[in-house]
C-alpha cells in the first residue's frame, strides 16, 4: 500500500524534504542533495504515494532585480539563484516521472516562520527549506 506523502522544497545544494508516513503517523524531515533525494525516493517507491514539490517558476512574477537599496550585482546574483532552484525543481520533478512516482509542483505556499511551524505542528525547525517540504504534506 502506498501510504508515504514527500513534500520538496527544491535548492541548489541541498533540498527539504519531509515524508509523513499516514500509517506509523511519522514526519522525516531533512535536508538531501540531489542524489541523494534520488537514492531516498528509489528505496521508498512503492511506499509512496505522491511527491508534491514546490514549484517557485508558477509564480507570476519573480523578479529580484529593483528591490530597494539593493545594488544591481546583488539583484542579478539572487536572480541567478532563483533560477538555478528553479531547475533543480524541474530536474527533482523529471526525477520524479523516472522513477514513476505520482508528482505534483505546487506553488510556493508562502514563508512560514520556524515560531509558527513550532506552534502549528508541535516541532521545532529551524531549516527554512525543511519547514517548506512540511508544509507541503502537513494537511495530505
Amino acid at each position: 500500500m502506498k501510504h508515504i506523502f514527500i513534500g520538496i522544497d527544491p535548492d541548489i545544494h541541498k533540498s527539504g524534504v519531509c515524508a509523513w508516513d499516514r500509517t506509523d503517523k511519522t514526519l522525516d524531515m531533512q535536508s538531501l542533495s540531489f542524489f541523494q533525494l534520488f537514492d531516498y525516493l528509489s528505496k521508498y517507491k512503492d511506499s509512496i504515494n505522491r511527491v508534491r514539490v514546490e514549484a517557485g517558476w508558477l509564480n507570476e512574477k519573480s523578479n529580484f532585480h529593483t528591490r530597494f537599496n539593493q545594488t544591481k550585482e546583488a539583484g542579478e546574483r539572487i536572480a541567478k539563484n532563483v533560477g538555478a532552484n528553479h531547475e533543480t525543481g524541474k530536474k527533482i520533478i523529471e526525477m520524479c516521472v523516472y522513477l514513476g512516482l505520482e508528482v505534483e509542483p505546487v506553488k510556493p505556499l508562502g514563508k512560514i516562520t520556524p515560531d509558527y511551524f513550532e506552534k502549528l505542528t508541535g516541532i521545532k525547525c529551524k531549516n527554512q527549506d525543511i519547514i517548506d517540504a512540511a508544509m507541503l504534506v502537513y494537511e495530505l
